[in-house]
């Protein structure tokens, strides 16, 4: 059978952040990707102003290295140059050479953990009318898309006042909802679903899940170490909640492309 799960967040490039510290790290966790039914993976090193500064030429030339190495190696993974760009206040002058992919000029975004809602409001507005598509990573763990999060109204009423969108009453238990019916998109992350975060985070994940808030799944992989245990936890977790046929269609990124 073909393979389709296309993995959209993970660190398998080679010493270009936190991700794989060297070369046999990063052929091992594309085998343990590829074995597990992995067809394609976005490789998406941090941007991060002063931390992990990979510009994009070097990301592009070290993923067609890597492809290189992995075809030698019989491992028939299709990667795709990405990055994992920090939403800050550095990042507008980036969008000129952005990586992103799909016709809608996708990409990848990480929204601060316990970042205040002014700025994001601000940075997701500019970067969906300036005609990028805000991919936004683990949204599980981000404190501003908790539900209930308080003051989290502000940041609704905001947000749909610079995009000019009503406000509706009825998404006012989800943020998510707003951020997506405004042009946002949402990844989860497989490791929040099989636990490795908490149990907070995971409680989070499965009902963004059940609400139909994703629209892809990544890995998020640093390290080859207990990955196949992780990989397999999560996937059955989100089996369960939404069933295999839906969970197929959520691992082959269908509305991403849609």
């Amino acid at each position: 059978m073909e393979k389709v799960m296309i993995d959209y967040h993970c660190h398998l490039l080679p010493s270009l952040d936190d991700g794989a510290t060297d070369l046999d790290e990063s052929l091992e966790m594309a085998r343990i990707l590829y074995d597990f039914g992995f067809a394609t993976v976005h490789c998406t090193p941090h941007w991060i102003k002063g931390g992990f500064e990979n510009d994009p030429t070097r990301v592009t030339r070290t993923t067609e290295i890597l492809q290189c190495l992995l075809q030698e190696a019989g491992i028939g993974l299709q990667l795709i140059a990405g990055t994992e760009h920090y939403l800050d206040e550095f990042l507008p002058e980036l969008l000129p050479d952005a990586l992103c992919f799909g016709a809608g000029k996708t990409m990848l975004v990480e929204v601060p953990f316990r970042g205040g809602s002014e700025m994001l409001t601000v940075m997701l507005s500019q970067l969906i009318t300036r005609g990028r598509q805000p991919l936004i990573a683990h949204p599980e763990r981000c404190a501003a898309f908790a539900p209930a999060t308080p003051g989290s109204g502000g940041f609704r009423s905001a947000f749909s006042r610079i995009l000019g969108k009503a406000k509706e009453p009825e998404c006012e238990d989800l943020l998510v909802r707003i951020l997506k019916r405004s042009g946002c998109r949402f990844q989860g992350n497989l490791g929040s679903f099989a636990g490795i975060y908490g149990k907070e985070v995971r409680d989070h994940a499965l009902l963004f899940l059940r609400e139909g808030i994703y629209d892809c799944l990544g890995s998020d992989a640093h390290r080859s170490e207990k990955l196949p245990e992780m990989l397999a936890a999560g996937s059955e977790a989100i089996a369960a909640e939404i069933g295999a046929a839906a969970a197929a269609e959520l691992f082959a990124g269908k509305t991403l492309k849609s």
